[in-house]
């Protein structure tokens, strides 16, 4: 009987982006996820390929998304802090790796700009209504894809709060904005939840271009906490994205600190933990 494609569960190294890398391949391995996430930062063992092959090979765990960096100070990738650049340079890693993803944040609606204040220059927030990246998305994001076989999942994003008021920070961050905007989306639970949107709603507007999701809770007006702890069913969630034959990829994404990333023994627990719930509600 031929096996249907399944979902895989990675773990993501930004849950624990304090640890080696390399530390968080082997948790990884130990608790039974079928692969990693690489946040791409600062560190250049995060993006360099023959490391990242040889601990795909150590420990027989695949890089299968490649998160773009989220910081402008990245050495060695050169014109850094220009978002399209560092685009440009995760897909070559991923690429390289094999990966079927990676992840890029939608684009800031807000750009720093110039002002006089009692006589002194200051930098103060404006809305971008040009700003490069928006403009690269629309205009040369669909040939870029269709020249790799990775898939350049777009992100939706957390609302913030600026001086008491919720703001949107970026563009196409609305159920029905991104879930059109690119042919490949990444589903992150949590940030739905700042929004009071229920990410299962967004799972059904965009089931049909949803390449990866990040899976984690939304707790006390907290992101990024164990995908069995907080306000979201998550559960339902898996359940819908398994009935419907969802073969794309899952990474389990949280803050170190809902890990216990002090204590080793607390860490590997709820990895598992963790795993055991998603697994479950895909069956």
């Amino acid at each position: 009987m031929t096996q249907l494609p399944r979902a895989r569960v990675l773990f993501s190294t930004g849950s624990l982006y304090l640890y080696d890398v390399s530390y968080s391949f082997a948790l990884a391995k130990e608790a039974g996820y079928d692969g990693i996430e690489i946040m791409c930062d600062e560190r250049w063992s995060t993006r360099d390929p023959h490391y990242l092959k040889t601990l795909t090979t150590a420990h027989d765990l695949p890089v299968l998304v490649v998160h773009t960096p989220f910081s402008s100070k990245i050495p060695g990738w050169g014109y850094a802090h220009d978002d399209i650049n560092r685009i440009e340079r995760t897909l070559e890693l991923a690429e390289r790796l094999g990966a079927e993803s990676i992840v890029v944040h939608l684009p800031s609606r807000i750009r720093m700009k110039s002002a006089q204040l009692d006589g002194h220059e200051v930098r103060i927030p404006a809305l971008d209504e040009e700003g490069k990246l928006k403009a690269w998305i629309e205009t040369k994001l669909p040939d870029v894809q269709r020249k790799t076989p990775v898939k350049i999942a777009l992100e939706n994003m957390p609302l913030k709060r600026v001086a008491g008021f919720d703001f949107d920070p970026v563009w196409w961050n609305e159920i029905s904005a991104w879930s059109t905007v690119h042919a490949h989306l990444t589903l992150d639970t949590t940030h739905w939840a700042t929004k009071q949107i229920d990410p299962v709603l967004a799972y059904e507007a965009a089931k049909d271009r949803i390449a990866h999701v990040h899976l984690s809770n939304y707790y006390n007006q907290e992101e990024h906490h164990l995908p069995q702890k907080g306000v979201l069913k998550l559960g339902k969630l898996l359940h819908q994205m398994a009935e419907d034959g969802y073969a794309g990829t899952i990474s389990l994404e949280v803050d170190p600190q809902h890990l216990n990333y002090k204590d080793a023994k607390e860490v590997r627990a709820k990895l598992r933990e963790s795993l055991a719930f998603i697994r479950e509600h895909l069956r």
